[in-house]
């Protein structure tokens, strides 16, 4: 059975050249971007946005990923309310690259002989999702949300896209986890989490040693492990940066690393905690909405505007400075 589920992300956008996060442009005010000849005026994002999206609906030939990308310009909807602006659009986007056939299931004939050029472009659907200024609060972050179909997804090659459109006019296309805080409950509560290893340095008790600069390392690991509410809100905010960002201290132990192990998409995966901020959430679009290939533009549009607005309730819109 095919199934189609949804990749959710945060991104903000930076100036080209500052390095450090800070820099996040507000989304919802009007941008000036200073260029070496003349000087560019957006009212906002999304004026950009429509650009990007206007022009790439012939399709393109990323030769490095061997991808083809377009945007269907017949399928660019607007939604705008008090709290939120979006825009939901269909990438078509395929592979080539390897040669086989293509062959009926039930007569097991062979329909047609794919060639290395040939793609195998599929339809996805997406949206661009900005919540609006709340009083002081001037929001620096948005929402990306990319359907997938089985295996197949588009987050890659639309993000890498758009990075290359930013770039062009002297902005940078940053992405992270919609909440680093909601992604690792998310495995917790589902039972994905597999593995916690917490790592450091082991300094051997014989003084014949201590002309060594460490001896080793030493590593704790919890198979399956069922955390409590406080340990939780530990890893939280080592992640956030509460902490030092060097250690985690756990009954006067102290850890330089920590590694979990943990299902995503049907992979395990292991990354370092505090790189865990650049993760997307992945989640299944219901099989009543999307069944077995079977569905309607209408009602998977629907269910990722309110995702959108559900994550929407529980990010941060600000960048940290």
């Amino acid at each position: 059975m095919v199934h189609s589920g949804l990749l959710v992300c945060s991104f903000f956008i930076k100036e080209r050249y500052g390095r450090d996060d800070s820099k996040a442009i507000e989304l919802n005010k009007s941008i000036t971007i200073e260029g070496i000849e003349n000087t560019e005026h957006y009212q906002n994002i999304w004026e950009l946005l429509r650009i990007f999206l206007n022009n790439h609906t012939m399709p393109k030939d990323d030769e490095n990923s061997m991808k083809l990308f377009s945007v269907n310009p017949e399928s660019i909807h607007e939604y705008d309310s008090k709290e939120y602006h979006a825009i939901s659009f269909v990438v078509s986007s395929g592979s080539y690259g390897v040669e086989g056939n293509i062959t009926n299931r039930n007569t097991k004939s062979v329909m047609y002989h794919r060639t290395r050029d040939d793609a195998d472009v599929k339809q996805f659907h997406a949206i661009f999702f900005i919540p609006k200024d709340i009083g002081e609060v001037k929001v620096q972050k948005g929402i990306l949300l990319f359907q997938t179909i089985g295996t197949y997804g588009i987050k890659t090659i639309t993000t890498k896209q758009m990075k290359e459109y930013f770039a062009s006019v002297d902005l940078t296309l940053e992405t992270r986890s919609v909440s680093v805080a909601l992604f690792l409950k998310k495995i917790l509560e589902d039972g994905k989490l597999n593995k916690i290893t917490l790592i450091k340095n082991a300094i051997s008790p014989d003084p014949a040693d201590s002309m060594l600069i460490s001896s080793g390392r030493e590593e704790k690991v919890f198979i399956k492990p069922r955390l409590k509410e406080s340990w939780v809100k530990k890893l939280i905010a080592f992640i956030d940066g509460n902490k030092d960002d060097t250690i985690f201290e756990i009954n006067d132990s102290v850890y330089e690393d920590i590694y979990i192990t943990f299902n995503l998409s049907g992979r395990t995966k292991t990354v370092k905690l505090k790189y865990l901020d650049s993760f997307s959430i992945t989640e299944d679009i219901p099989d009543s909405i999307y069944n077995n290939g079977t569905s309607s533009s209408e009602k998977i549009i629907k269910y990722m505007m309110n995702t959108a607005i559900e994550y929407k309730e529980k990010m941060v819109f600000r960048v940290k400075e």
